[in-house]
C-alpha cells in the first residue's frame, strides 16, 4: 500500500474519483495505484507533482511502496 499517497490525497480531502478527476486519470487505475497493486506511470507521478506543486523529496516519499 502506498500509505503516504493515500495519507496526501485524505489530507487534500478528497475522495479516490475527486483526487483522480484533479490530475486527470481514470479512478479505478489509481485506486489500484493507492493501493500498491499498479505502478504509476512516469505521465501519472509528473501530473501529480504539477497539480499539487509537490516538491521533489515529497514526491519520492509519495511513490514508495510501503509494502516493499
Amino acid at each position: 500500500m502506498r500509505l503516504q499517497l493515500k495519507l496526501f490525497r485524505i489530507s487534500k480531502k478528497m475522495t479516490q474519483g475527486e483526487f483522480a478527476d484533479k490530475i486527470g486519470v481514470n479512478r479505478a487505475n489509481y485506486s489500484m495505484i493507492e493501493k500498491g497493486k499498479r505502478n504509476g506511470t512516469i505521465v501519472f507521478w509528473n501530473k501529480l507533482k504539477e497539480t499539487f506543486n509537490i516538491p521533489e523529496d515529497q514526491m519520492w516519499s509519495l511513490m514508495k511502496n510501503e509494502e516493499e
